[in-house]
């Protein structure tokens, strides 16, 4: 039989009082992720789960600290009376009151978190815990909050954008997470989750938070905000191919693609003029086309409005996917993983690749060209990575912008590499192969000869193209019939690719 905290919400909307008694505690134990991870020795808060309680060293580690990070992050038992004379009886009764503690069911007087709790991008989270205190055999609900600190979601928070804005949308919502990151940046946010049980935990959030400008509704989808519009709509949602949708925050259909289908159809009713929209998933390149053209048509009438990038990773093979379920899911089955196999071959999948698919609205309806891109992520890609990526293009679009750039005092790129080979020629080591190489915005290589080399060093931010171009022709190092025209078309290209950098 499930404990209290898996069959019904183990959180509760306590007084005022009580939820600033209990962040002032945590707050004042340094409950936070700097210190968390220092004392833990991890460098993110998705290796908390790695950690052996028995190998942390808590010599100089305070009281209250040691406690919160017993209960809250290694789920342990702790009694009540030791938890009363490190907080104090009013504090520890503010923890019980808000439902964050329980008491007494796993042994007379011990206390035991209903939730896991930790900080996160900045916040203090609650969501639901995956075991049971003493260890007996744990029955997840269907419905259970998934926690905003495995890596996927920490990466899902880095990706979004952060151009500030009027009002901002996370669908798939959970704990909340992501409109509390969103909020920052927008005047408001609103979460949505199909489970009553994820919006009541980012309720309790936002209360525990204290956010004023976030709001959480249970609905399906945009069911949720009716006809409102959105100058940004994320979401991460469940892209796993399932046979049923036994665990709602993971299961995705047979292929994986039922929600994140839904949420690229609905989305331009709910997208303003020159809104930006991000989901974070896993895509399906098929015979028919790659993941972002395919993504493109689920928007029909809409298609010609936006550009289209989708960065990636990861991108494994069918087979491949059906090993990891099959080895991952043991309810999974041989007859499960033929259903599947059958889908991805009705499909015609050919990959799958893992990335953010994000979308910017024109500002006026066919005012110009689409644009759609597929570009590597890498570990140092960010949302305003893929913001400054569409700026750029509509910049390099305007004809006046690209003739000014011939005098602009360009740069090489910050996190710009240059490896060179060299090949023993006559005798003596000689460079063969010139790759310059870069991890922002995207992940780009490229080949280049070895007489640009020269040019593209005197990329100082003093000088301009026109003055390294005249330079390089009044030296002779210029190939036979290569002209300015030329010359400027390749550093639009170095650009695009992030290996040169406009002026700061």
């Amino acid at each position: 039989m499930n404990p209290s905290f898996v069959e019904s919400l183990p959180i509760r909307f306590g007084s005022q009082t009580e939820f600033e008694t209990v962040v002032s505690s945590l707050q004042q134990a340094c409950f936070d992720e700097q210190t968390v991870q220092r004392t833990l020795n991890i460098k993110t808060m998705s290796d908390v789960g790695s950690v052996k309680a028995s190998d942390v060293d808590f010599t100089n580690v305070p009281a209250d600290l040691q406690l919160f990070i017993r209960l809250f992050l290694f789920q342990r038992l702790a009694s009540r009376h030791e938890a009363e004379n490190v907080l104090g009886s009013s504090t520890l009764e503010a923890f019980l009151a808000l439902g964050l503690l329980g008491v007494n069911e796993f042994g007379m007087d011990q206390l035991y978190a209903q939730v896991l709790l930790y900080p996160v991008a900045g916040f203090l989270i609650a969501s639901d815990r995956h075991s049971n205190p003493d260890g007996s055999s744990f029955e997840p609900p269907s419905d259970i909050v998934f926690p905003a600190i495995y890596g996927g979601t920490l990466r899902f928070l880095e990706l979004l954008p952060k151009t500030p804005g009027d009002k901002a949308l996370d669908l798939c919502a959970g704990s909340g997470i992501g409109a509390f990151v969103l909020s920052r940046y927008f005047r408001n946010a609103i979460c949505v989750d199909i489970t009553e049980r994820a919006t009541k935990f980012a309720l309790f959030n936002r209360h525990l938070n204290g956010l004023t400008n976030v709001d959480a509704f249970c609905g399906d989808c945009y069911d949720a905000v009716d006809s409102q519009t959105f100058d940004c709509i994320v979401a991460h949602p469940p892209y796993v191919p399932s046979l049923d949708m036994a665990a709602i925050w993971r299961d995705g259909g047979l292929t994986g693609e039922v929600l994140v289908r839904r949420i690229v159809e609905g989305m331009p009713k709910h997208l303003r003029a020159g809104g930006t929209f991000c989901l974070v998933t896993m895509g399906l390149d098929t015979e028919e086309a790659p993941f972002e053209v395919r993504a493109r048509g689920w928007l029909k009438a809409e298609s010609q409005n936006f550009d289209v990038i989708f960065a990636s990773t990861n991108e494994r093979t069918p087979q491949e996917v059906l090993k990891e379920l099959y080895e991952r899911a043991g309810n999974l089955g041989v007859d499960g993983a033929k259903a599947i196999e059958a889908a991805f071959k009705e499909a015609g999948v050919k990959k799958l690749p893992y990335g953010a698919l994000v979308m910017r609205r024109h500002v006026r309806s066919g005012e110009r060209q689409p644009w759609t891109l597929r570009a590597s992520l890498s570990d140092e890609t960010d949302g305003s990575d893929f913001e400054n990526a569409f700026a750029l293009h509509q910049r390099l679009l305007n004809q006046a912008f690209r003739t000014g750039l011939n005098n602009m005092r360009l740069r090489m790129a910050p996190r710009l590499q240059v490896i060179v080979t060299h090949v023993v020629h006559e005798g003596e080591l000689v460079p063969a192969e010139h790759i310059f190489e870069t991890d922002k915005p995207f992940t780009a290589r490229g080949r280049i000869d070895d007489w640009m080399v020269p040019l593209f060093v005197r990329f100082d931010g003093k000088r301009s193209p026109r003055d390294i171009y005249d330079q390089a022709k009044a030296n002779g190092e210029l190939p036979s019939g290569f002209e300015f025209e030329h010359f400027t078309d390749l550093v639009t290209r170095m650009l695009e690719r992030g290996f040169l950098a406009l002026p700061c």
